[in-house]
């Protein structure tokens, strides 16, 4: 009678053993498909998607800072939970460079970028009304043209470029900070705020994303100085605040 009672105990346990480990089994791979959506096409669709949506935003209200904010906060919200919501390619390298992602992800993440601001243009283009309109300057009548960014006065290159450099730097820490959030909507405040912050510091000659910046014609193909200044510098800057929050966040846990 014992040996049977023992016998029942022992399925009994078996069984809720068995249970445990399936339900175990199902809220991992739950816990996975949420934490890790990030599958490299899936990652890099949401890329071009959300740059997309960004240089439209961008071209848009031409460029106006506290809009531009807005459009990132929505757009983090958006497709963060799939590709970490870069939709940058300076953020993507400062990542790559803080070892947040791998090389082979931030390749695919910065073509899908740049392919994702070019889409923007041609799609707004084809939707603009080409009717000319009279000039309030000049009364001549011209055809209406998409938001382009003002070109860097001469003499003036090297101040763009390290105003460049300081706001990646501003928006880059903002953003390395934010990707240690768990709270979304917090996460995407801090990323939009800090892409704001970067934008006044640095000025109006800021863009603080390549690929927006070759959307709204910055980047020139016949002035290689662009390149420096739209691009290399805010690689630079986005690197740098990248590393020097995971320098600062690497000494509060070694003291803590």
């Amino acid at each position: 009678m014992a040996e049977k009672k023992a016998k029942k105990t022992t399925n009994k346990t078996s069984v809720v053993s068995s249970t445990t480990h399936v339900s175990t089994s199902g809220a991992k791979s739950f816990k996975d498909r949420n934490a890790n959506l990030r599958a490299p096409l899936a990652a890099c669709i949401a890329e071009l998607i959300g740059t997309f949506m960004l240089a439209a935003a961008v071209i848009v209200v031409q460029g106006q800072q506290l809009f531009v904010m807005f459009a990132l906060i929505a757009i983090v919200l958006v497709v963060g939970q799939l590709s970490g919501a870069h939709v940058n390619p300076a953020i993507t390298f400062g990542a790559w460079v803080s070892r947040r992602i791998t090389g082979l992800r931030a390749i695919g993440y910065v073509v899908a970028q740049f392919a994702g601001a070019m889409l923007a243009v041609v799609v707004l283009t084809a939707l603009l009304d080409k009717t000319p309109t009279p000039n309030a300057m000049t009364g001549v009548a011209e055809a209406p043209k998409l938001f382009a960014a003002t070109a860097v006065a001469q003499g003036r290159e090297w101040t763009a470029f390290f105003a460049e450099i300081l706001g990646a730097t501003v928006f880059g820490f903002g953003v390395a900070a934010a990707l240690r959030q768990k709270e979304r909507i917090a996460a995407a405040f801090m990323v939009g705020g800090s892409l704001f912050i970067g934008l006044l510091i640095g000025g109006t000659t800021v863009v603080l994303n390549p690929a927006v910046a070759m959307s709204i014609k910055a980047i020139d193909l016949g002035q290689f100085m662009t390149f420096g200044i739209y691009a290399a510098a805010t690689f630079i800057g986005a690197a740098i605040g990248f590393l020097l929050y995971k320098f600062l966040w690497k000494e509060v846990e070694r003291t803590a």
